[in-house]
């Protein structure tokens, strides 16, 4: 009680750092996971700020929004070489056309050793209500920042809420294309929030790389060469790439548009990580460049993907919990999965699949370990029980059975994915749709268990969920990319490849294949229905506007499956099911 008494004593200047989220990234309980405020304040006068001009190159950004409040972001940067904290005041109005009607704000100040990265929570907010924000410079309060938007959820036992849209987005790789989804989806408004499950960032390095696989995409020829030129291990490294990614334009145009709900994938670390290394580092060798262990490179990306994204610190008892849940009304609720950081298995780290492969079947193989998977049914349960109609689950790897080589997705792990089916069929859940994406390719699919007992493959009957599963923003299509000449290959390519695997024997669930495009797809919510709109974009080594509705698919309610004929039988891209 008697170190409350004194911060509430303290002046505003001193308890301001404790509202910045960034020194929590992304647990104050674990020392290399969390900068400590004691210590940030012996380091600093108290009673003095940074009193010049502040720039605000990275825009802002808000996510993880509740009924009541939500995350906000900015990163300023001073325009002189000043070590003082740099002061900010946030503020939240129900209007951009006047801000002398503000609703909530606080001065809260940030320091270099943060990276200067500027994370509050805005309380006292009203549920399914738009608000505008701006951070203003408090030596110069006419020294702003570009003002943002968000939308609150609904109370979780709203039910009058009876339309709810998302944009869901996955790996965006910076050197090889133009991030022209994010811009499209910010000026089309036509969603309520973006999800994105993961790969937003990419570790690899860029110009001068040996080969393909080595560095996937140098950049060179449009101007997008990563930073810094290296793969990445230390904690500068990694915030230096999220600079240069939070400095595309159309990226923070949906940051500042829309409230994100975020989660991430391997390449927020390193390439197909798991609980005790990735495929190219681990703990007893060292990093190529930095002489790094795993643990510790995966500390560093952690920490700096807390500083940089607007998202809570879920459980500060566990460090690497990311895992966490949205409630809009009684409409929906909001599943983001960790199948990558948390506690995953081992995984395909290219030199032993054949290994992997035997493990497959194994009972105790989990994705996410076992904290995680028993919270995920538990929320499944929990969630049917309260009455909440669908049941969206935002995670990273493709989730349907699919005679592929790839045991890095939930191939790999078909005891856990039972394990979800059980607990779905078992508790007679109806309304699940699975988001998923890193696979650079678009897939739809019906999900049933392995064996298909009980699947009928026309009309869809025997399907326990739906899975969408969404193509790359940029990263090259995984059904085939020429990497010579940084070019996708010919579109007929794509449609035999897509024709193969609707047509495989075991890969009943497809329902619709496509990897010639880059994009993303939008879920929009009813009570009657779901449905998912899938656009697609040509050309990502140019910005542009362009893009096309490649197709439209409808989950009815308790259908827990695709509805027939599948998108009305009229795609324009890729290829469609027909098991009729």
């Amino acid at each position: 009680m008697l170190s409350l008494l004194l911060l509430a004593l303290a002046s505003p200047a001193v308890a301001s750092i404790i509202h910045n989220r960034a020194y929590d990234s992304p647990s104050f309980r674990v020392p290399q996971l969390g900068t400590s405020r004691d210590a940030v304040r012996r380091n600093h006068k108290r009673w003095e700020y940074y009193d010049g001009k502040v720039e605000f190159p990275y825009n802002v950004a808000s996510g993880d929004p509740e009924s009541d409040s939500v995350i906000l972001w900015t990163h300023p940067v001073p325009t002189t070489d000043d070590p003082r904290p740099v002061c900010l005041e946030y503020q939240v109005s129900k209007s951009n056309d006047s801000w002398s009607d503000i609703i909530t704000a606080d001065q809260v100040w940030t320091t270099q050793d943060v990276d200067y990265s500027y994370k509050v929570e805005a309380k006292g907010l009203e549920p399914r209500t738009t608000y505008y924000y701006r951070f203003a410079n408090c030596a110069d309060k006419e020294n702003v920042s570009p003002v943002g938007r968000f939308l609150t959820t609904p109370k979780e036992d709203d039910v009058e809420v009876d339309k709810l849209s998302f944009a869901v987005f996955s790996c965006s790789n910076y050197p090889y294309g133009f991030f022209n989804a994010y811009g499209n989806a910010a000026a089309r408004d036509s969603i309520d929030y973006a999800v994105h499950v993961g790969d937003y960032i990419y570790e690899y390095r860029g110009d001068g790389c040996k080969d393909y696989y080595s560095c996937y995409g140098d950049g060179r020829d449009i101007g997008r060469v990563p930073e810094p030129n290296l793969e990445l291990f230390t904690l500068e490294d990694y915030r230096t790439r999220y600079k240069q990614y939070r400095s595309d334009e159309d990226l923070q145009a949906l940051h500042a548009s829309h409230a994100w709900q975020l989660v991430w994938d391997d390449h927020e670390v390193a390439d197909n990580s798991w609980k005790a290394g990735s495929a190219d580092s681990n703990d007893t060798v060292a990093g190529t460049q930095y002489n790094t262990s795993f643990t510790e490179r995966k500390a560093n990306a952690v920490k700096a993907y807390f500083e940089w994204l607007p998202i809570r610190t879920v459980d500060t008892d566990d460090g690497l919990r990311i895992w966490r849940s949205f409630k809009f009304g009684t409409l929906a609720d909001l599943f983001m999965l960790d199948t990558r950081q948390y506690n995953r298995d081992l995984t395909d780290l290219y030199y032993n699949t054949a290994e992997v492969r035997l493990l497959e079947n194994d009972d105790a193989r989990s994705l996410m370990g076992g904290r995680q998977e028993n919270w995920f049914y538990n929320e499944l349960k929990n969630s049917s029980e309260r009455g909440a109609q669908w049941k969206l689950v935002g995670q990273q790897i493709v989730f349907a059975n699919l005679v592929s080589d790839n045991v890095d997705a939930w191939d790999g792990y078909k005891a856990n994915r039972r394990r979800v089916l059980d607990t779905i069929s078992q508790n007679n859940i109806d309304n699940v749709i699975i988001l998923s994406g890193d696979s650079h390719a678009n897939w739809v699919s019906d999900i049933t268990y392995d064996e298909k007992e009980g699947y009928n493959t026309v009309t869809g009957d025997g399907s326990y969920a739906v899975e969408f599963a969404g193509t790359a923003v940029s990263s090259p299509s995984s059904l085939g990319y020429n990497s010579t000449l940084n070019k996708p290959l010919p579109a007929e390519q794509y449609i035999q490849t897509s024709t193969a695997l609707i047509n495989a024997t075991g890969n009943e669930e497809l329902q619709w294949s496509e990897g010639a495009t880059r994009g993303y797809f939008e879920l929009h919510l009813t009570r009657q229905d779901a449905t998912a709109v899938f656009y697609g974009i040509d050309d990502v080594r140019t910005r542009h506007s362009d893009e096309r509705v490649l197709a439209t698919f409808v989950v009815e309610d308790k259908a827990n499956k695709l509805r027939r004929p599948l998108a009305d039988g009229q795609v324009t891209g890729g290829v469609l099911a027909d098991r009729g």
